[in-house]
């Protein structure tokens, strides 16, 4: 049982080809190609964290589609997740937070202290001891690149700080595991 990660994958809104330079012609293209990424990584006992902005729209047409991505989900919520949504939404995650602090086990045995959040915050629980912010938000923006900056000009003032942007645009539209991230990097891989 594995866990992932992703964030921003803005199932059903049509801007977001446009805004990411997502590779696919249509919304419908998009949607099915990340739903078979998905499921071509993700087993159904497998846990995946969503770090919010899921869905652009609200409706049994996204409610269906969340049905058929492999694993358990669990949503920190984004900007553009719905705080109100209908119960037959909120019923499909297992559970629903703003924010998270969880811990992962890698490959190797070691564990390690994992902050979710949608956004990036430069000081963030536990930095100091080790442990690693995992957010979303900024895409593969100028705002992502800034973020990148900041959080290498504090590691060389001393601040410690481990932070990795988990949008599915920057892992080739598929949840990835804290091993892959953190022997890999980013990938825009597409």
């Amino acid at each position: 049982m594995a866990v992932l990660f992703t964030s921003d994958t803005h199932f059903f809104h049509n801007n977001v080809l446009r805004f990411d330079n997502r590779p696919w012609n249509t919304m419908e293209d998009m949607c099915n190609e990340m739903l078979k990424r998905w499921n071509s990584k993700v087993s159904k006992d497998d846990t995946v964290y969503i770090l919010g902005d899921y869905t652009w729209k609200q409706g049994d047409e996204h409610i269906e589609f969340l049905k058929k991505l492999n694993g358990h989900k669990r949503l920190v919520l984004g900007n553009h997740d719905f705080r109100n949504a209908s119960r037959k939404y909120k019923d499909l995650f297992e559970a629903i937070k703003d924010y998270d602090d969880i811990k992962v086990t890698l490959q190797n045995g070691e564990v390690k202290r994992c902050i979710l959040s949608h956004y990036f915050m430069p000081f963030y629980n536990a930095h100091y001891y080790g442990s690693i912010l995992l957010h979303g938000h900024s895409h593969n923006t100028k705002e992502h690149y800034e973020e990148l900056r900041i959080a290498k000009e504090l590691n060389d003032k001393g601040f410690t700080n481990q932070i990795h942007n988990v949008g599915c645009m920057l892992w080739n539209y598929e949840p990835v595991t804290l091993d892959e991230i953190l022997t890999g990097g980013e990938k825009d891989k597409n």
